[in-house]
């Protein structure tokens, strides 16, 4: 992609981040982290928030040392064109089979709480064709578009907020009474629900900020969603019985805020449903533009918005396979070790290789 049509400030990347960080997990991650954790699941959340943190350096560290490269260029310098094509075709598919699982997340969702009788099929391409024309117009204005819906995530808090005035924070109690393996077992759930900072392997390039302002960037976003789900986890904790409720409760914010109704909104779930929406939509348009990015990068094209459709239509065909809770766990578990290995494992391999080999960018463009 061509710099000059793309540019980001430090600024817009903190809502870059937070956007990509943010997505369909929102709803579920309460119910998932109190399976594990129980009580506990807050401290889980905070802990998965510092190892992002960590996987957040690491990443940082290998992006200062190619400061003008993305990860798609970054990858056949080291490893040459061989491994470093391969590796982009696994990145782009990685991407595809990802954003496949949010958009049949977020299918069922609407399934069940808003459209029960409408096919699944029509929902998801609707909310495609809205995805490819936020990052069909290229990333300067998908960062604009970002910064302009990031104060929705104010209005979820505010209506959580208020759920709150029925909390009973005794069901909070006793805290820390589980193990350490315990509440890392449930720290795992968080983190899977944290996965999209790595937008920053990409973007980074476009980025009109020196390397420090660019990682106070991204750990300003990572502090943020740290503290929007810890949040989220500790209402949803406070508000339902741990053992009882939260456990038979697949979303329970929604629940949360169902049980009022003001004068002008009497359906609240479903005005934060229509809220959830855009966060969603963010996160699949992230999908997507990355998805086809690296396809373009296979070709050595410069436009990637000719592989949007194709890319599209494979994420609805596949999207179209779960169809029970079953497949969703299916697809986690599938998921599961890729997520290690695309966002933690290549990243720091690439960052070692680049130490050992004494190889960098010789000329740095901040």
């Amino acid at each position: 992609m061509e710099k000059d049509k793309n540019k980001v400030t430090h600024k817009q990347l903190v809502f870059m981040i937070i956007q990509a960080q943010i997505g369909v997990g929102i709803l579920s991650l309460p119910h998932d982290v109190a399976l594990v954790a129980k009580q506990d699941g807050w401290i889980s959340t905070l802990i998965a928030g510092a190892i992002s943190q960590v996987i957040i350096l690491i990443i940082w560290g290998l992006c200062m040392r190619f400061p003008s490269f993305s990860l798609y260029q970054i990858l056949p310098h080291l490893l040459g064109k061989v491994i470093g094509k391969f590796l982009t075709l696994s990145y782009s598919l990685y991407f595809m089979v990802t954003g496949s699982l949010v958009l049949a997340r977020y299918s069922d969702i609407i399934d069940k709480w808003i459209l029960p009788r409408t096919p699944n099929w029509i929902t998801m391409v609707l909310i495609l064709i809205t995805c490819i024309y936020i990052v069909s117009a290229g990333l300067t204005s998908i960062a604009r578009f970002y910064v302009l819906v990031s104060p929705i995530l104010f209005l979820l808090l505010v209506l959580i907020s208020y759920s709150m005035k029925d909390a009973n924070f005794l069901y909070i109690l006793p805290i820390g009474s589980h193990n350490i393996s315990t509440i890392l077992k449930g720290s795992k759930e968080a983190a899977f629900s944290m996965l999209g900072f790595e937008l920053f392997l990409f973007i980074h390039p476009f980025v009109q900020s020196s390397g420090k302002n660019k990682l106070k960037s991204f750990t300003t976003a990572n502090i943020f969603v740290t503290v929007f789900y810890t949040f989220m986890v500790f209402a949803s904790l406070v508000y339902f019985e741990t053992n009882a409720d939260i456990a038979l409760t697949p979303e329970p914010l929604l629940y949360m805020i169902k049980a009022y109704s003001f004068q002008v909104l009497e359906r609240t779930d479903l005005f934060f449903l229509s809220l959830w929406l855009i966060i969603v939509a963010t996160s699949i348009a992230n999908w997507l533009f990355l998805s086809a990015w690296g396809l373009a990068s296979l070709g050595r094209k410069k436009k990637y918005t000719a592989f949007l459709p194709l890319v599209a239509g494979f994420n609805l065909v596949l999207a179209l396979v779960p169809d029970q809770e079953k497949d969703f766990e299916n697809f986690n578990q599938f998921l599961g070790p890729t997520h290690y290995i695309f966002i933690v494992i290549i990243p720091f391999v690439l960052l070692l290789l680049s130490i050992i080999l004494s190889k960098k960018e010789e000329v740095n463009k901040v």
